[in-house]
């Protein structure tokens, strides 16, 4: 009886230490592809915008435009997605391509940033005039590029199966037209199986 106590209290005793354990942490490659939910993740985020961004380049038509500014892409999924990563990636990819002569512009979003500056350097006197940044200089955007993200998700007969699927959609606006000079769609697809 003591033994067979014993045994009791040592497998108790080792499930509450491995219980207290504390987790492993490591480093993931970002690029690495997260097959852990169906949810949009930051690669799919990265990874659809740095295409369709390549795909504005290879179609020639980025450069039709002397100055471009790029929208904040509209969430239209049920989910949270920080779309910054999207506007982001897209910026950079363009603006650091020795293939596009455009020059990016600020955007909406990033527009009370570059006022608070310009406010600072003309009117607080603490500047060169002579130096300062003027009111009134700044270099409108030719184009706009616009994006959505939607989703669509369906469940199988037997209930054991969910397929999400995941549409970017990209427009590039002549501003002063307002004629789409280049669109396109990208699709992504995500299976859950019980």
């Amino acid at each position: 009886m003591k033994l067979k106590l014993l045994s009791v209290a040592l497998i108790s005793a080792s499930a509450l230490l491995a219980s207290c354990s504390s987790p492993t942490i490591s480093y993931q490659d970002p690029n690495a592809v997260n097959n852990l939910t169906t949810n949009f993740s930051q690669n799919d985020l990265r990874t659809v915008a740095q295409d369709m961004s390549n795909e504005l380049i290879q179609s020639g038509k980025m450069n039709r435009c002397k100055s471009f500014t790029i929208s904040p892409v509209a969430n239209k999924t049920d989910q949270y997605v920080d779309t910054s990563v999207m506007t982001n990636a897209m910026a950079d990819t363009l603006t650091n391509s020795s293939a596009v002569n455009s020059v990016y512009v600020v955007s909406t979003q990033e527009m009370g940033n570059q006022g608070n500056e310009l406010n600072r350097q003309a009117d607080s006197g603490m500047y060169d005039q002579a130096n300062a940044a003027k009111k009134g200089k700044m270099r409108g955007a030719q184009c706009r590029i616009d994006g959505s993200l939607t989703s669509d998700t369906s469940v199988g007969p037997d209930g054991k199966t969910t397929l999400v699927s995941y549409t970017f959609f990209v427009q590039m606006i002549d501003v002063q037209q307002g004629a789409a000079v280049w669109r396109n769609s990208k699709n992504i697809s995500k299976i859950k199986k019980y």
